[in-house]
């Protein structure tokens, strides 16, 4: 009886073992692409990928791949369906774009103290936020306005007050490349710092005081290459639907500062880059100019948990060309602007259903026809699930591309505002 026991067991622990085997056989390391990495020009703070102080986790640097798509794997009409038609064009094309890959791995959920208190606060002010007449929110403090949006106006404020950091100075190697394969290099700090949605650094969840109803400060400050050195370029956005962003630029070479006009926040940055104000972070218009279609939810691949190290390859178009992707539910937002005039149709935003930062997003001329486009991916911070993003912006129909990878990122620093004053910006942003 023992024996014949025995044997039984055996007959059903075989089947496991070798299923789990095979199970971890699927998982593979991603294949490099030849010529990626760090490729900088110039000997300075931006020459080389450093982590920033807090660093990442070690699951994020080799994580298991379970299926690739894309430049030497299979053929990216297998997951046409999971991707943004942007995404799709570029990696179907490498004759254009370059290679790039798509490597599928496991999603890991947000973890820390930080996300908890995100989490935290979304219940403590839960139904307190409002959307008025004129589709602006009143009453926000903290966390996820609207932890189930009915429609695109909810869902769009959710994106606007997504789960972010109360501060921070991102590093980044801004690499313009053109049709011809061309790259012009720029190195760019990005100083932000929010007035509400706080959970770090007192003043919480709002700074207070705040006299001038801001709602965020943004401040891009130029180090290269020469003849930009120390230029500075100021937006100020404000709690209030009757009051315009305010847009400040500093030119070191003329020691002016000229103040510019709101109307220019469709203008590409300078530079040549593929990027206007209405694109930062991925959509960065006012509310009350678009209206919005709510066009539900999707599973796509997004990098949600991606590879800690920022990488581009020379005369190739988009950063982070070999990046770990997962699987998401995506809400998917249709935002269409109120101005006849307006240079573009529509614009479609592709968001996270539990942080509701974005992944992608796609203007579309007045033609309908896919113009610009872009794509962010996110890799958190050891400890927190603060997204640091490497960003990739493409004229869809010139095949031209501007990437930032980051370096250093700082992000919860603990900036007041009186950082961005500006003859403090000159000290710790000195011109040549």
């Amino acid at each position: 009886m023992m024996r014949k026991g025995l044997n039984w067991w055996i007959c059903l622990l075989v089947p496991v073992v070798l299923l789990s085997f095979c199970s971890n056989s699927l998982a593979f390391q991603r294949e490099p692409i030849e010529g990626a990495g760090w490729h900088y020009p110039w000997k300075d703070m931006y020459s080389s990928w450093k982590p920033g102080p807090r660093g990442f986790d070690e699951k994020y640097f080799n994580q298991d791949a379970i299926e690739a798509y894309g430049w030497k794997a299979k053929d990216v009409d297998e997951i046409k369906d999971l991707l943004p038609p942007s995404l799709y064009t570029v990696v179907k094309n490498p004759q254009d774009w370059g290679p790039r890959r798509i490597n599928v791995t496991k999603y890991i959920e947000y973890e820390g103290t930080q996300w908890q208190k995100y989490l935290d606060a979304t219940e403590k002010y839960r139904g307190q936020p409002k959307i008025d007449e004129e589709g602006w929110i009143r009453n926000y403090k903290a966390g996820c306005p609207f932890p189930n949006p009915k429609n695109g106006q909810e869902l769009i404020w959710n994106f606007k007050k997504k789960y972010s950091e109360d501060d921070r100075i991102l590093s980044v190697a801004v690499i313009i490349t053109n049709r011809s394969g061309q790259d012009r290099y720029q190195s760019v700090d990005g100083n932000l710092l929010y007035f509400d949605g706080r959970l770090e650094f007192d003043p919480k969840p709002l700074y207070t005081p705040n006299p001038n109803k801001y709602h965020r400060i943004d401040v891009y400050a130029s180090s290269h290459p020469y003849e930009m050195q120390g230029t500075l370029s100021v937006i100020k956005q404000f709690d209030d639907p009757s009051k315009m962003e305010e847009f400040w630029l500093y030119l070191p070479a003329l020691r002016r500062v000229r103040h510019l006009s709101a109307a220019q926040r469709t203008d590409r940055l300078p530079g040549g880059q593929d990027l206007m104000w209405e694109m930062f972070d991925v959509f960065n218009g006012n509310v009350t100019n678009y209206t919005f279609k709510m066009l539900g939810q999707k599973e796509m691949y997004v990098v949600h948990n991606g590879h800690p190290v920022g990488e581009w390859i020379a005369n190739a178009h988009m950063s982070q060309p070999n990046d770990y992707y997962q699987k998401v539910n995506v809400y998917i937002n249709e935002l269409t602007p109120k101005d006849p005039n307006f240079p573009f149709s529509k614009m479609i935003l592709y968001s996270d259903p539990k942080a509701f930062f974005g992944y992608y997003g796609e203007w579309y001329d007045r033609k309908g026809r896919l113009y610009m486009a872009t794509q962010f991916q996110y890799v958190p911070e050891k400890g927190t699930a603060n997204p640091i993003p490497n960003m990739t912006h493409i004229d869809v129909q010139t095949i031209h591309s501007t990437s930032y990878a980051f370096t250093n990122p700082r992000m919860n620093y603990n900036i007041t505002p009186s950082y961005f004053n500006l003859q403090n910006l000159k000290k710790e942003y000195p011109a040549r």
